[in-house]
């Protein structure tokens, strides 16, 4: 991870107000590594940046001369239909040159879903390797915003889906299968933090492998496979102190010695007060 990246998931994440967990800026900086070993290069991009929060993350992954797209409806607060998100420029702007910098960084005020593919390609310089779908929360939103990530994403890119599974948006489960169920050239992959990973078909089992390695060893992550509308996925959570006993045979096995010592113990108690009476 770079130190921009690590400072930022250490310190400046906590400070950028949105809605992100910590743990997807490092499923990206993994992704990241993943990508760059296959020579996989381009711009990143984010439809619904709001204060920043991760597309602060998504730029730091760049290198020198490599674009970086916000899509956000900023002040044309009319088209918010669905009250999903109130993006603030200047909020954007002062957290970008806080923590990362404008250079090299488009900005599209509008409403996504009039937004050409070849539009965002000029003003990503080519196509996009990360894609932060995070926009309008309806189903019609969520099919459009999906389809132009997948007409502009690079051979080897990532779309990142927010609120798939957030049961106060339900039109985005909706327009997610919506879009699976059309001729989807995309797969999901991983899940997590509140996130869906999605990646061509070739690519979804490097990505998901790299994320797994990554995680394996790591005290508070695990991972787990499922499928998610008919395609495997893997899934990654935090684990709490509980998870962690439950996955430990040794802490497991005290638990319940210590449990059977406890029962004894009160059947001692009770036995004794028995025969007193």
């Amino acid at each position: 991870m770079s130190r921009n990246l690590a400072r930022y998931r250490a310190i400046g994440h906590r400070v950028v107000t949105g809605f992100l967990q910590p743990e997807v800026l490092l499923l990206l900086d993994v992704l990241n590594t993943a990508q760059r070993a296959d020579q996989v290069s381009g711009a990143v991009a984010e439809i619904g940046v709001h204060h920043g929060k991760l597309f602060i993350g998504l730029q730091l992954l760049q290198r020198p001369g490599e674009r970086s797209v916000a899509i956000d409806i900023f002040g044309d607060q009319e088209l918010n239909v669905d009250g999903s998100g109130h993006g603030d420029l200047a909020k954007f702007v002062n957290n970008m040159n806080l923590w990362s910098s404008m250079g090299d960084v488009a900005i599209h005020q509008g409403d996504s879903t009039k937004l050409l593919p070849e539009t965002l390609r000029e003003l990503a310089g080519g196509d996009i390797r990360f894609f932060s779908v995070d926009g309008g929360h309806t189903d019609e939103i969520v099919f459009s915003d999906m389809k132009l990530a997948e007409a502009t994403l690079a051979d080897g890119g990532v779309v990142i889906a927010d609120d798939v599974f957030n049961q106060q948006w339900p039109g985005v489960a909706v327009g997610t299968l919506r879009y699976l169920e059309s001729g989807a050239k995309l797969a999901p992959f991983l899940i997590g933090f509140n996130k869906v990973f999605f990646a061509q078909p070739d690519y979804c089992g490097r990505y998901r492998s790299a994320v797994e390695s990554a995680v394996d060893g790591k005290l508070r992550l695990a991972t787990a496979d499922s499928v998610f509308a008919g395609h495997d996925v893997g899934l990654v959570a935090s684990q709490g102190v509980v998870d962690l006993l439950r996955r430990s045979a040794t802490m497991r096995s005290l638990y319940h010695r210590a449990y059977r010592d406890m029962v004894r113990g009160l059947q001692f108690v009770s036995h004794r007060g028995g025969s007193g009476q």
